[in-house]
């Protein structure tokens, strides 16, 4: 006996009925992986440095040379790499100062003294020198800090151990 179509839709009347789906069970095979669909988490270092970077630098403005020695030692360590340490202070070394003048600029002429006897260009120097020390000292005492090796993946909880001399051995295979 036909199905009964009770519906005023003649569209949804005419389609006949929803076709119907089966669904196998089977094994997951070992090697197949799937891709995520939400953000990955991981981040490019470079970039995170160099905002690390200016943000310290930003935030300490008021300290010439502190500010940029602090923000690249954060920086730094958290470039865990000697060259994008380098890369990173350049580029806030860059955009820090770049900053900063534009703020002088859009404000008004009395503002200009915030930095009296030491003046922009000495302060610039000050926080590109304690910059660059900062940020070599980051990158160099990672390693120190941290048990980050490069090319070896880190051990989560517990180093890995050695297999008891008490375990039977393996059946050999034939």
């Amino acid at each position: 006996m036909p199905e009964r179509i009770l519906t005023q839709d003649p569209e949804k009347a005419l389609a006949g009925p929803k076709p119907r789906y089966e669904y196998i069970r089977r094994e997951i095979p070992a090697d197949l992986t799937f891709k995520p669909d939400t953000i990955n988490p991981v981040h490019n270092r470079f970039i995170v440095s160099t905002l690390v970077m200016a943000f310290i630098s930003l935030a300490l403005f008021f300290l010439p040379m502190f500010n940029g020695l602090l923000a690249g030692t954060f920086g730094g360590f958290h470039a865990r790499r000697l060259p994008r340490a380098l890369g990173a202070a350049v580029l806030s070394a860059i955009a820090v100062p770049s900053a900063l003048a534009f703020f002088l600029f859009i404000g008004s002429a009395t503002q200009g003294h915030i930095f009296y006897g030491l003046g922009f260009w000495g302060y610039t120097a000050l926080y590109v020198i304690g910059l660059f020390i900062g940020a070599v000292t980051g990158a160099i005492s990672h390693p120190f800090w941290t048990s980050y090796k490069i090319g070896e993946p880190a051990s989560v909880s517990a180093p890995r151990t050695q297999v008891p001399d008490a375990a039977p051995p393996s059946q050999p295979t034939t």
